[in-house]
């Protein structure tokens, strides 16, 4: 099965100016990138141009969710101040039409929280009757700006973390409890091996279940390399997708540390492009 393979920018966001970024990933076998979500500091008109002259494209936006953003504290949707949710709904909201001025098509939500919530210190998770208590309050929010994305022709997608980012939203069960309530079309699941790795009881069975729902897919190995390089059962995962007739992106999201990555990253999507002609 032929797949749309994209990388995130934001894996590479402070070792070397975007331009010699992106030249580096199309000499590697990439036409299509996921930007970064910070609005404030993208030059569209400048990107655009890069990636014109590079004859690559823009897959979508990759929210800038978690304590990494400069801008943490206003991305929270999980709140009950009136003024910090309109700021996480303005930050997505700028997102979206971010997305929409690159040709992107998809945008993702990560629920993370203005106060800590964590019972269970330990193991740093919530209780099921706790995440949908929680939840409840994003309905109505998460519906209003699937119907302003719906303008952009953006889809906004739930993507589950690990319980040791955020507890809120941390599985396949979560997102898809989420879409379902929230019933727009454009409101799809987004699901990361890496988190998979840790919360899903079977990663194989997480993609079945998420079925068509299912509309972007990140994919690094359990450390956050890129696949083929530690543990995670890949060749599963490819079956899961196939078996669903998933014909979307598949956007690496590993983690980059040093300059010299070229030939991990050519080994990752080697290493996934043969699993995927068996």
């Amino acid at each position: 099965m032929s797949w749309k393979y994209s990388i995130t920018l934001s894996s590479f966001k402070n070792l070397e100016p975007v331009e010699k970024t992106l030249e580096n990933l199309k000499y590697q076998g990439f036409d299509t990138v996921e930007v970064y979500g910070e609005p404030d500091l993208i030059d569209v008109k400048s990107i655009s141009h890069i990636l014109d002259s590079l004859s690559m494209d823009v897959s979508g936006i990759s929210g800038m969710w978690g304590m990494s953003s400069s801008n943490y504290k206003s991305r929270k949707l999980v709140t009950n101040d009136s003024d910090s949710l309109l700021a996480a709904q303005d930050y997505v909201k700028k997102c979206i039409c971010l997305c929409h001025s690159l040709g992107g098509r998809t945008f993702n939500i990560c629920l993370f929280s203005d106060s800590p919530v964590i019972f269970d210190g330990n193991h740093k998770s919530l209780l099921q009757e706790d995440k949908r208590k929680l939840i409840s309050a994003l309905i109505n929010p998460l519906r209003e700006l699937a119907k302003y994305a719906r303008n952009y022709d953006v889809d906004l997608l739930i993507e589950p973390l690990n319980r040791y980012s955020t507890p809120i939203c941390t599985n396949s069960e979560d997102a898809k409890y989420i879409v379902e309530l929230v019933e727009q079309e454009n409101v799809g699941i987004l699901l990361d091996t890496f988190h998979m790795n840790i919360e899903e009881d079977s990663i194989y069975d997480a993609i079945i279940k998420s079925n068509t729902m299912l509309k972007h897919v990140h994919i690094s190995d359990n450390n956050r390399k890129m696949p083929g390089l530690a543990h995670i059962d890949f060749e599963s995962i490819i079956a899961a997708l196939k078996n669903i007739k998933y014909m979307k992106f598949l956007t690496f999201e590993p983690t980059v540390q040093h300059i010299d990555y070229k030939n991990e990253i050519k080994y990752g999507l080697d290493y996934l492009k043969k699993l995927s002609k068996n």
